[in-house]
């Protein structure tokens, strides 16, 4: 109970001191037992059957392109240029392989920490609808970009708290690292169009 203690106090310090006070490579060695952890005690190795699998990969996928465009209009201030950009630019993550490899590894990494370690831990002493707050106010604070607060702010929270929700209903790391990893490639999608048609435009 003591080492679970210990890890709690991990992730709740890396969630109000990263990036500002620990860099990355503190905050990745700080939460290495907090990963070998989860994945023994947390995680159910079972290997599910191919169908199963598929149905998590395209429902998280399906789920993740809904709530970044079901919050776009609070975070976006041209919701429909920015869904067409989202998808003109997916060709163009070809060119970006290794950051899409960098995003597979990032959103994984969260996901064990703030939903499955994180949730699984505070169920221990929270109902579920405190673990999720919880879990989800940490997962934000983490997220410098999220500073000033602005409504950019509020629709992050916003998905934070249903992924913590997709979590709890379907108890599956794959369904959320899905939804995370499908909403982070159609912001960049649409960040490096925008990129292009800037740096197309005469000056």
């Amino acid at each position: 109970m003591s080492l679970l203690a210990f890890l709690l106090i991990a992730v709740i310090a890396l969630s109000f001191l990263y990036p500002r006070v620990i860099g990355d490579r503190l905050a990745f060695l700080l939460m290495l037992p907090v990963i070998a952890y989860t994945l023994y005690f947390y995680i159910d190795w079972q290997v599910i059957p191919l169908l199963e699998m598929s149905v998590l990969i395209a429902g998280g996928m399906c789920v993740g392109v809904a709530l970044l465009f079901a919050g776009s209009p609070i975070s976006s201030p041209d919701p429909r240029t920015f869904a067409i950009n989202c998808f003109k630019g997916v060709k163009l993550l070809k060119k970006n392989r290794d950051y899409l490899l960098f995003q597979i590894g990032i959103t994984g990494y969260e996901e064990i920490i703030w939903r499955v370690f994180l949730m699984s831990t505070l169920l221990l002493a929270l109902p579920l609808w405190g673990a999720i707050c919880v879990s989800s106010l940490l997962f934000w604070f983490v997220h410098e970009e999220n500073r000033p607060l602005g409504w950019h702010s509020l629709e992050f929270f916003l998905f934070a708290i249903l992924l913590g929700v997709a979590y709890a209903v379907t108890d599956s790391l794959l369904f959320v690292w899905v939804v995370h990893l499908t909403r982070n490639v159609l912001i960049l999608s649409a960040a490096y169009y925008e990129q292009q048609q800037a740096k197309a435009m005469p000056s």
